[in-house]
């Protein structure tokens, strides 16, 4: 298993590091300007509605069900024509009511140039849609196989042609490039994979021409049954991001602003909680100790390093900005919509954090009904404050921050509260457990007392930084020891 989580880690880390290479691009060339806003508002108004079908909601469920199955290849084939099925149809509308679904989203604050420019990047983006939900398909069913490669490598591709597509700009001035690139990186995956698996592929072609109708809707309808109490949370998380979308829309420059500040903690989640998550959904075998014990020290480590990135982003979070993203057209007022919202979003990341491994617990263990009681109590509570606020003509960004860090600090506080198997307690029950535990503590408090007694802003961040990683090297290092290789 720990060979499977530094592999992943690794991937991940390389992919992300790219992405942030990509963001410091486009923060360079636009700042925080109605183009990028417009590229950062079609880019999630394709996503939030792909990632309702084809993203964790469908991993959680399919891998799962995978591994029930006695024929794998007729399952994998009924599944895909039916996800694909619904990415056409996604596809198609997007492109049919581009200019009704942004006038939807962008206030009259933004001119009809700007709208149109907006609808055209929707259009392109939408026809990139196929491509996308051929690779995670792909990339999930690597995963059941607990072939875990592909799914860093995805990512650190994708990256790869992002940035080489973007950096075209440089030389042709065309802002269609943007979007462009979201339909290019996709494609250049799928032939990627489809040659590197050819065999794989050309047994899943075989079954469909092989399909039997009456199979096909049955495997469908069982799958669906299975898969709605997902769909019905991950519904309530795609219209929460749709709707902090719109809020941000109000003032110009906030989307961009807002994705900056995403990607700085989210990136995180990205790197470390979502891989352990995902060799957690995959591994989890609550009747196997080994298997048990070393998935708690994972869930562990998460609380530990969450915790303590929570408090490094926060307490750096204008030196972090202007490391990033501070040239080109990226100004001080960029900085300060960043900042406006990276304050709140660093506090909220910790909660969003730690949620993502233990949804990927309740999935493994089949309590989705239950998971989706709680994600949607924890949203339909956080919609009534958020539209309270609004009402109240309180500042959009302290309305998105305030509901982001609620909403993630409910849901932690339901899920561990029901939750029969991860255990804190559990995890530092043996020497070594408390003796982390303590460490981490003192480093806790030496990352939060110092920096009353560092007056300057980069001896901080570097002494910080130092702290950070002992944090890291010592969880690590707990979940490594004692425990052969799964």
């Amino acid at each position: 298993m720990f060979k499977n989580i530094k592999k992943l880690l690794f991937t991940n880390f390389i992919g992300k590091i790219l992405g942030f290479v990509r963001e410091v691009l486009l923060a360079f060339i636009f700042g925080t300007n109605s183009i990028i806003d417009a590229f950062k508002l079609c880019n999630s108004l394709v996503l939030t509605p792909l990632n309702l079908f084809v993203g964790n909601s469908l991993q959680q469920i399919y891998i799962p069900m995978y591994n029930t199955k006695n024929n794998k290849v007729k399952f994998v084939t009924h599944v895909s024509l039916l996800i694909m099925l619904l990415s056409l149809v996604l596809c198609f509308s997007t492109l049919i009511f581009s200019k009704e679904i942004i006038n939807l989203f962008l206030s009259n604050g933004y001119s009809h140039e700007q709208k149109m420019i907006a609808s055209n990047f929707l259009k392109i983006f939408a026809l990139g849609i196929p491509f996308y939900v051929y690779n995670w398909i792909f990339i999930y069913t690597l995963n059941a196989q607990k072939n875990f490669k592909e799914n860093g490598l995805n990512v650190l591709n994708f990256n790869l042609v992002l940035i080489a597509v973007t950096s075209i700009y440089f030389f042709f001035k065309n802002i269609y490039l943007l979007p462009l690139s979201f339909c290019i990186a996709n494609f250049i995956i799928v032939l990627q994979l489809t040659l590197k698996y050819k065999k794989e592929f050309f047994r899943a072609i075989t079954a469909i021409t092989d399909i039997n109708v009456k199979q096909f809707v049955l495997e469908s309808k069982t799958f669906l049954i299975r898969w709605s109490p997902l769909l019905i949370y991950t519904l309530f998380m795609q219209t929460y991001i749709l709707v902090e979308r719109w809020l941000l829309s109000k003032d110009m420059g906030l989307i961009a602003a807002s994705e900056y500040a995403k990607i700085i903690t989210e990136t995180p989640v990205f790197l470390i909680t979502l891989p352990l998550a995902t060799i957690g959904l995959t591994y989890f075998d609550k009747n196997n100790a080994s298997v048990f014990r070393k998935i708690n020290k994972m869930f562990l480590f998460v609380c530990v390093a969450s915790l303590s990135l929570g408090i490094f982003i926060h307490a750096n979070q204008e030196m972090i900005i202007k490391i990033l993203f501070m040239r080109g057209n990226f100004d001080i007022n960029s900085l300060n919509l960043v900042v406006s919202l990276l304050q709140y979003y660093s506090i909220g990341f910790c909660f969003y954090s730690i949620n993502t491994f233990m949804f990927r617990i309740y999935n493994a263990e089949m309590r989705n009904k239950e998971l989706s009681i709680i994600v949607i109590g924890a949203h339909i509570i956080t919609f009534f404050l958020l539209f309270t606020l609004y009402f109240l003509k309180i500042k959009v960004d302290e309305i998105v921050g305030i509901s982001y860090i609620i909403v993630n600090l409910l849901q932690t506080i339901a899920l561990k509260v029901r939750s029969q198997s991860l255990s804190i307690r559990y995890c530092v029950s043996s020497f070594q457990g408390k003796l982390t535990v303590v460490i981490a503590c003192v480093i806790f408090a030496l990352l939060i007392g110092s920096k009353q007694y560092i007056n300057s802003s980069i001896l901080y961040f570097f002494t910080s930084s130092i702290l950070l990683v002992l944090i890291f090297g010592v969880s690590l290092n707990y979940i490594r020891k004692n425990e052969g290789e799964i």
